[in-house]
């Protein structure tokens, strides 16, 4: 019995990922429920149903929603620009040599620079609101696609390349039925990840400069000590990282089947 509930967990079906997640989340709240039973300071640890009702509290008052909004609003807009100017860089430098050699050592530059610490004067420069936000997620999610984009067309086989060659294809035919889907895997692996870096960013862009916002209610709530309702929007933040992750990966499946195999 204990074999067959392993193997099916091991299975690469939609209901053996449901299942293991199920399982996952289930073993979380069990071991954070009995750490908080043993942590009596409420300023570091409340239990997991305290967490709860300070989410419903939230939705009641509206304030979820309408942090909610202004979240999803400017890390969705500036993710789907990110990846947009991402996959295009990466194939400008993949497509051209010297391009490369030339500004791939900027980029490279520009990717070590902690952006996020330079968050307060993308608010001197742009003002509060959604043009700092938009920017410093921009920064923040773009380098991922296009170290990604450019791996994944150089890392194309040869050998696939001089077959299509060999049947007289033109170089945009081989681009689009050889070179770009081999670098799809590795394209969507770079927005996934580029996913949680706007994540990161758009939070920490909030602390500093917005009236509205996951991040601003974290930063609210830490002022207050309020730790319920610091964990609870923390937790529909990785609820909405954990949600694109599996969105991604289930976009590569569909894009690139024959990488599963």
């Amino acid at each position: 019995m204990r074999k067959q509930i392993f193997e099916f967990l091991e299975q690469d079906t939609r209901s053996a990922a449901l299942v293991r997640l199920a399982v996952s989340l289930v073993s979380v709240l069990i071991l954070w429920e009995v750490v908080a039973t043993f942590v009596t300071n409420r300023l570091l640890l409340v239990p997991p149903l305290e967490v709860l009702n300070a989410l419903i509290g939230e939705v009641k008052k509206g304030a979820m929603w309408e942090n909610a909004i202004a979240t999803v609003t400017a890390v969705g807009t500036s993710f789907i620009v990110s990846v947009a100017i991402g996959i295009a860089i990466g194939l400008s430098l993949a497509s051209s040599k010297m391009l490369s050699l030339t500004a791939g050592p900027l980029l490279s530059a520009l990717n070590s620079v902690p952006i996020i610490a330079l968050a307060p004067l993308f608010i001197a420069w742009l003002g509060l609101g959604f043009a700092s936000k938009f920017v410093l997620v921009l920064l923040v999610a773009v380098f991922p696609v296009v170290v990604t984009t450019e791996a994944g067309l150089r890392a194309t086989d040869r050998q696939l390349i001089e077959a299509a060659k060999s049947f007289n294809a033109t170089g945009l035919q081989i681009f689009s039925t050889v070179t770009f889907p081999f670098a799809l895997p590795f394209i969507v692996s770079g927005i996934r990840v580029a996913w949680a870096r706007a994540l990161v960013g758009i939070v920490v862009a909030e602390f500093f400069g917005s009236f509205a916002g996951f991040g601003f209610a974290i930063m609210s709530a830490s002022q207050t000590f309020d730790t319920a309702r610091v964990l609870g929007y923390v937790i529909v933040l990785g609820a909405m990282g954990l949600i694109g992750s599996m969105i991604f990966e289930a976009l590569q499946r569909r894009l690139a089947p024959w990488r599963q195999e």
